[in-house]
């Protein structure tokens, strides 16, 4: 198996109950500042998006009127354009 040795091997207690003490120290450090940061762009990320609903004032939404042939069952109101067709330009040879 393959372990990875970065110095001697500490034989003392002591000193390797220091070194995995200082370990475990700095992996919470770590994510404790990950922790900081997260909470800063959530706050901040919030505090954008208040400031940015307060500063512009909501436009009125536009209506459309109310079509009388929507309320007959059956009849889909839409939008359409028509297209004619300028010679044979679908690529089916005939």
């Amino acid at each position: 198996m393959f372990h990875a040795r970065f110095g001697p091997r500490l034989r003392h207690p002591l000193v390797r109950l220091l070194g995995g003490v200082l370990g475990i120290v700095a992996v919470l450090g770590v994510l404790m500042l990950g922790l900081v940061a997260f909470a800063a762009l959530l706050i901040g990320g919030a505090l954008w998006m208040l400031f940015n609903a307060l500063r512009r004032p909501r436009a009125a939404s536009p209506r459309t009127p109310h079509a009388p042939a929507a309320d007959k069952p059956g009849v889909i109101d839409g939008e359409f354009t028509v297209l004619r067709n300028q010679g044979n330009h679908s690529g089916v040879s005939r």
